[in-house]
């Protein structure tokens, strides 16, 4: 496994809100990545989504632009 290097100021941020939180440091990593995993997987299916529409939306404008 790789090891990542966190620079001092996060990782002070990183160990108050672990503290906070109740949470041990790996685990609120854990939990941060796995929110972004999601979050990130969210704006994927609307970008596809988004680009279906774009070019519905084109072949549509065609259409209509050869019954003029």
């Amino acid at each position: 496994m790789a090891t990542i290097t966190i620079p001092k100021k996060i990782e002070k941020e990183l160990i108050s809100v672990s503290k906070e939180v109740g949470l041990s440091r790996e685990d609120l990593l854990l939990n941060a990545i796995l929110y972004y995993f999601q979050v990130l997987g969210k704006r994927m299916e609307l970008k596809k989504e988004l680009e279906i529409w774009e070019k519905t939306s084109e072949i549509d404008l065609m259409k209509f632009e050869k019954k003029i």
